[in-house]
């Protein structure tokens, strides 16, 4: 019996950074980006071939962001879809999204981006969102109480 061929599968994490202070961290996609230049949306990336996702939510916020962070939940949300990006057309796109705690650091952007904001949950809806950011706050913010704010 032949097998059949698997696809591979484009894998991101992102993470839902929260402070002291009931505010979560955007981030601002740089307007030379290939991909949704100018949209806001949690820090986080795709996993490189070949790597394990146990820290990867941490390890890509680190980063992104130069913040370290504690995982509260490493998956509250996910969305999966067939991508339309150029390089990666046709392939399977998965997104998780996990809760995180913001432990030390202080924001030092990557060169995908271009700025930040701390904001309250409620306020991060008024932000020009990646889609799949936007999807998990109004999906969150009836699950989690400490994301109503």
């Amino acid at each position: 019996m032949k097998t059949a061929k698997r696809p591979r599968v484009i894998l991101t994490n992102r993470a839902i950074v929260g402070d002291e202070k009931g505010k979560i961290l955007l981030i601002k996609r740089a307007e030379t980006d290939s991909w949704r230049p100018g949209f806001w949306e949690f820090p986080g990336g795709k996993l490189d071939e070949g790597q394990d996702i146990s820290h990867a939510l941490e390890r890509e916020v680190l980063e992104e962001t130069g913040l370290v962070v504690i995982p509260i939940n490493r998956v509250v949300y996910y969305e999966s879809q067939i991508t339309s990006m150029k390089k990666y057309s046709g392939l399977p796109y998965i997104v998780l999204i996990g809760l995180a705690k913001k432990i030390g650091g202080e924001v030092k952007l990557s060169e995908e981006h271009s700025d930040y904001a701390w904001v309250k949950p409620k306020k991060a809806l008024t932000y020009n969102l990646t889609s799949e950011t936007e999807k998990a706050l109004l999906v969150l913010k009836e699950t989690f109480p400490k994301l109503k704010n």
